[in-house]
């Protein structure tokens, strides 16, 4: 797997002479499936875009679930874009299933359920078919007991990935310390059992163990969270109380029977099918809308302002960050809004996530951008609160003056 794009990315995090080993270290490991699925609210990305019918969308692929579901709003095309092909893998592989599967059972079998043993048989005989090479590649790789990638759909995939490792890992912590995940989960917000799993919950976070996981950078490499965004996550506060008040705004700031972000942190999986507590892209009323519009996702292997660069002047409605900006250093920031610049439309919207609180493009050395791009306040503070998956401490709206 070709891992350069990674390695850039990480070294222009940093001014010139300070990629730190644990830059090396995070540019190696995220080479790697980090998420199984993207931890972004796709609906409250598209409640504060508000895209007309046929606008093109470009966004961070990741795996893929939000640029799959931003077809609900009916765009001409969507371009995926990432530096990681074990995440354009796994967005390659749905596209196939949407392809390959006769119906809706079909598909949620093999990427909702995503733990049946007659997957295997599904991917080798229809899927595998419709994949380029590089994804055929992907994932029929095996490991060192000939076990090939594919398998990870017969065993629950949401429980591989590095994210979905170490989530394994937190609900064994979990156990150890006799919280009752299932209280917090599904539990009445004044049961006596759920107040019980918050107080140990609580305690845990505040342990000498809390603190040493949060306090050593290669051990949040699963979360995806390299040494330049830690920083940012942190504030100036200590790691472990930060990631205390996120996994509870995760938790309960909005009603979990409807959050599926918090299905996959408590359960490890999702509770369908169906069409409630879902992404858009799994909900069985979709199914057909999803079909239809595979064709209009777009896979890019490459870097983000790159891409941009290379698309004609005035094409683009909508550019989803996600949160890549945490890794870039002010310069890299200013050059990839100059290419939304030149490649976005006159009404394009920009929205993306932030570890702190703040956008960077309110930092005095990106004043200059503050010339043409305008912070949507009221979008930004919708978005914010209609996020369920509560994990970031900011959400950015901006468009054109």
């Amino acid at each position: 797997m070709n891992t350069q794009l990674i390695a850039d990315a990480v070294r222009n995090s940093r001014a010139e002479g300070e990629a730190s080993v644990w830059d090396r270290l995070f540019a190696f490991w995220f080479r790697r499936l980090v998420y199984t699925q993207i931890w972004e609210d796709p609906e409250a990305d598209l409640a504060a875009l508000r895209l007309p019918v046929g606008s093109t969308i470009v966004t961070i692929s990741s795996g893929g679930c939000n640029a799959l579901s931003y077809l609900t709003a009916q765009p001409a095309q969507v371009y995926a874009v990432d530096l990681n092909e074990a995440h354009l893998s796994l967005l390659k592989l749905k596209l196939a299933g949407l392809r390959a599967c006769s119906n809706y059972a079909e598909f949620w079998q093999f990427f909702g359920e995503a733990a049946s043993p007659s997957n295997s048989d599904l991917y080798r005989e229809r899927l595998w078919l419709l994949l380029d090479a590089d994804a055929r590649a992907y994932w029929d790789k095996r490991n060192l007991i000939g076990r090939p990638r594919h398998a990870y759909f017969t065993d629950g995939f949401y429980r591989h990935g590095m994210l979905g490792r170490f989530i394994g890992l937190a609900h064994l912590l979990a156990k150890f310390a006799r919280i009752d995940l299932a209280a917090l989960l599904t539990g009445k917000p004044d049961a006596p059992e759920r107040i019980q799993a918050l107080d140990r919950l609580h305690r845990l976070f505040h342990s000498p163990l809390a603190r040493l996981i949060t306090g050593t950078p290669a051990l949040l490499f699963s979360l995806g969270i390299p040494p330049q965004q830690r920083a940012l996550l942190g504030g100036g506060a200590p790691l472990n109380e930060v990631l205390h008040q996120r996994l509870l705004r995760l938790i309960n700031g909005h009603p979990n029977e409807n959050n599926y972000f918090a299905w996959q942190a408590l359960h490890r999986g999702y509770p369908g099918p169906g069409d409630s507590c879902l992404p858009p892209y799994l909900q069985r009323s979709q199914f057909g809308r999803m079909r239809d519009g595979a064709g209009l996702i777009i896979p890019v292997h490459a870097n983000l302002r790159l891409f941009l660069e290379s698309l004609p002047a005035r094409e683009v409605d909508a550019v989803v960050l996600l949160d890549s900006q945490d890794w870039m250093s002010p310069e890299e920031i200013g050059a990839l809004w100059n290419a939304i610049d030149r490649t976005g439309t006159d009404h394009v919207r920009v929205i993306f996530r932030t570890a702190g609180a703040e956008s960077p493009l309110e930092s005095a050395e990106l004043a200059p951008l503050r010339q043409i791009w305008v912070r949507d306040e009221e979008r930004s503070a919708d978005g914010f609160e209609q996020d369920r998956s509560g994990i970031y401490g900011g959400f950015h709206c901006y468009i054109r003056r």
